[in-house]
């Protein structure tokens, strides 16, 4: 075998190899998330839906929909910050401030098992669960 078709063989399997250049963990994300979110302080609950999609090694840009008083739609897209990631878990967080609600944190882990998550703002609290479909 000549060196350069050697050298083309090795090339991808070093890049693979490397930590943080490989964007293959991020198959716990892929396809259409459905679920519910509750508030803890009300008891108000709705559905939730998600789809998200990998910027780069340590963002994600989600796309929240679902419904309030199950008739009232809402949407949210906010980039996830990854805190941690290893084989088949992913811990995400994040906080945006939001009219009429102010700061909103966020904390989930996402695995094979489903999409979990709290939230918190200056009135309320609460969890969004999902699993994928």
């Amino acid at each position: 075998m000549k060196p350069m078709h050697v050298l083309a063989l090795l090339v991808p399997l070093i890049l693979l190899s490397l930590p943080g250049l490989s964007y293959g963990q991020d198959f716990e994300l892929a396809g259409q998330w459905n679920g519910s979110w509750k508030s803890c302080n009300s008891g108000h609950h709705g559905k939730l839906n998600a789809q998200f999609c990998r910027l780069d090694e340590t963002h994600v840009q989600a796309k929240f929909t679902g419904s309030f008083a199950k008739v009232i739609p809402f949407r949210y897209r906010p980039v996830l910050n990854i805190v941690h990631e290893e084989s088949g878990l992913m811990i995400l967080e994040g906080n945006k401030k939001l009219p009429l609600v102010g700061n909103f944190y966020y904390t989930a882990t996402v695995s094979e098992a489903g999409f979990s998550a709290t939230y918190r703002s200056r009135r309320d609290q609460g969890v969004w669960q999902m699993s994928r479909h």
